[in-house]
């Protein structure tokens, strides 16, 4: 076994067998849900449409683009080039409170998802950007705690989400018409 495999195989194993009290396992299989944020997303793109301006039309588009792009390349195209398997295939059910998904392991979806968002967020409102890289360590972290990946699916698929959210977001403002809202901004 290669150095990096040996240490990714530990620190998943540090922190999946290290005490996992139930109020934190709560709160991790929160995290990891897409599914619970869906109103709080859906109230937020609400007041962006209808009053962020330029800036906030452009952030809705960017993430709705980001994740149109981000999850098919690392569900479909990454996962089937890679074909890791996931670690919880070999692991007591008593650890795994989600169960384990059939799919690949390497990239971790979800943090490619919510990386390429919180970088979009980031380079749009400079000042969200602790915030949303914290949020989104928070749901790569739980998919280790929970027992669905290594961390290297998750450092991986956050880097993987860092590039496409700043790509989108570059590609996007340099549309003319899309990427306006910078000069309607810097005149006020």
């Amino acid at each position: 076994m290669t150095t990096l495999a040996s240490l990714d195989l530990s620190l998943y194993h540090r922190i999946l067998y290290a005490p996992h009290p139930e109020w934190l396992t709560r709160a991790m299989i929160f995290v990891t849900r897409p599914e619970n944020f869906f109103l709080g997303i859906g109230v937020a793109v609400f007041f962006l449409l209808l009053w962020g301006g330029g800036r906030g039309r452009f952030l809705v588009l960017s993430a709705a683009i980001g994740v149109a792009i981000s999850d098919p390349f690392a569900s479909r195209i990454l996962k089937g080039i890679f074909q890791r398997p996931r670690p919880c295939h070999g692991e007591l059910p008593s650890h795994l409170p989600l169960g384990c998904s059939d799919s690949w392991s390497f990239p971790s979806s979800h943090s490619v998802n919510i990386f390429c968002e919180a970088t979009i967020v980031s380079l749009l409102y400079p000042r969200a950007a602790p915030g949303a890289y914290l949020f989104a360590s928070l749901v790569g972290y739980s998919r280790i705690y929970l027992g669905v990946h290594y961390p290297f699916d998750v450092l991986g698929g956050a880097l993987i989400g860092l590039l496409v959210g700043a790509g989108v977001v570059s590609l996007l403002g340099r549309i003319p018409g899309i990427g306006s809202w910078r000069t309607e901004e810097s005149r006020r």
